[in-house]
């Protein structure tokens, strides 16, 4: 089968996926010869079929840039897909309920949130540089979801897949672009977080996870994307998720999950998981 034929067919039947909460193929399945541009290709095209249904583009999520997973997940580099106004969600005081219908598989990402303020410089900015590009951190929690069977996919896959992005929930942010920006820097680096599950603990990261930083993979980001001549640039007031800190653990309905923050002026976040609906 011709690569742009089954690309066609990869968009319909994971659009189908989407709106029905179903399991596809991957491509892997299908045999057809599928690379991490081939992902991108058909992840633009996913893109634009969702601004026509009316979805607006708020910022990007940066996906596997905790090095921890690579081997979990069967990927050796991370990749980025868009959020939507219609995906991402503010927490009011460090708390949002939320339900999971319409999604898979959904698993939880503890993460650092950023807000642009200005744009990202060109070439391979420090991390001094790229905290002054900053209006706000914030932690949050990027609920991921899969359309291909067991979790199985790879790089390329998982950015068609919509990038597995289903939601993005963000806690209370910290105004930082008056801060010392190697303050700043130093912080998102060290910072520490542990997740736990109504009693229980669950996991526990650091900033470090993300690709050394979640500066560091900011700067990942912008320069993919500069190398990506139909992908837009990083504009100000995106939102970018900086990838995940810790493990991911499944989710249910009716569960509540906590992530606290040492290290770092941000307020615990808890999610609590809606009950399915009748």
């Amino acid at each position: 089968m011709r690569d742009d034929l089954s690309h066609e067919r990869l968009v319909a039947d994971l659009l189908q996926a989407r709106d029905a909460a179903q399991i596809t193929a991957s491509p892997s399945q299908r045999e057809v010869s599928f690379d991490l541009d081939s992902g991108y290709q058909v992840g633009h095209v996913l893109h634009e079929r969702l601004l026509k249904r009316g979805y607006q583009s708020i910022g990007r999520k940066i996906g596997f840039t905790n090095r921890t997973l690579w081997d979990q997940f069967k990927v050796s580099q991370p990749v980025w897909a868009h959020m939507y106004v219609q995906t991402v969600h503010f927490a009011q005081e460090g708390y949002l309920r939320l339900p999971l219908d319409g999604m898979v598989a959904p698993r939880l990402e503890p993460e650092v949130v950023l807000k642009l303020r200005h744009v990202v410089p060109s070439g391979d900015p420090s991390v001094e540089h790229l905290a002054r590009c900053l209006e706000w951190v914030a932690i949050g929690f990027e609920i991921v979801d899969c359309h291909y069977p067991d979790w199985r996919f790879t790089a390329s896959e998982a950015v068609a897949d919509f990038g597995v992005h289903a939601a993005l929930v963000i806690g209370s942010p910290w105004h930082v672009h008056s801060e010392d920006p190697q303050h700043i820097a130093t912080i998102l680096r060290t910072l520490k977080v542990t997740l736990s599950g109504g009693k229980d603990f669950v996991a526990e990261g650091e900033g470090r996870n993300a690709l050394g930083s979640p500066l560091l993979a900011l700067g990942f980001l912008a320069r993919v994307l500069a190398a990506q001549s139909w992908a837009p640039p990083l504009k100000p007031g995106e939102v970018i998720t900086t990838g995940t800190l810790t493990a991911l653990p499944c989710l249910r309905h009716g569960e509540s999950y906590r992530v606290d923050v040492v290290g770092a002026p941000l307020a615990p976040l808890q999610l609590d998981l809606e009950a399915p609906s009748a």
